[in-house]
């Protein structure tokens, strides 16, 4: 009979560790995902910032550029036409190289974030 209850104390004891580390994998599970949504949040917040601000600086060129051409060719409406046409064919190549400029990097961004040691993501 003793040997039945040692196995039942054993049984019991090895059924609590399996509870335990069950435990420790989802609570380091949840560790990861939040250290991982976290640094994703961070990003997408310093990207923006960063976005924000370039968008001005750009805004700014832009118009000053605008006048000096509409300064040098005596037509300011002539100068922010230029600047706009060329705006019009940044977008139509980026339009055009979406999958390119876009997509790719966003994929592979995602990638290396949420799996750093996955390196054959480019090889495809």
């Amino acid at each position: 009979m003793s040997k039945r209850h040692s196995i039942s104390d054993e049984i019991n004891e090895v059924s609590k560790e399996v509870e335990s580390y069950i435990q420790n994998r989802i609570d380091l599970t949840k560790l990861q995902i939040a250290e991982d949504l976290s640094r994703f949040v961070s990003a997408v917040a310093i990207r923006l910032v960063l976005y924000y601000i370039a968008f001005f600086v750009l805004l700014f060129i832009s118009t000053a550029a605008a006048y000096a051409i509409g300064s040098y060719l005596e037509s300011t409406v002539l100068g922010f036409i230029i600047i706009a046409g060329f705006y019009f064919i940044i977008g139509l190549v980026f339009y055009l190289l979406k999958g390119v400029l876009v997509r790719t990097p966003i994929i592979k961004s995602f990638v290396h974030m949420f799996f750093p040691s996955y390196n054959n993501y480019d090889k495809k």
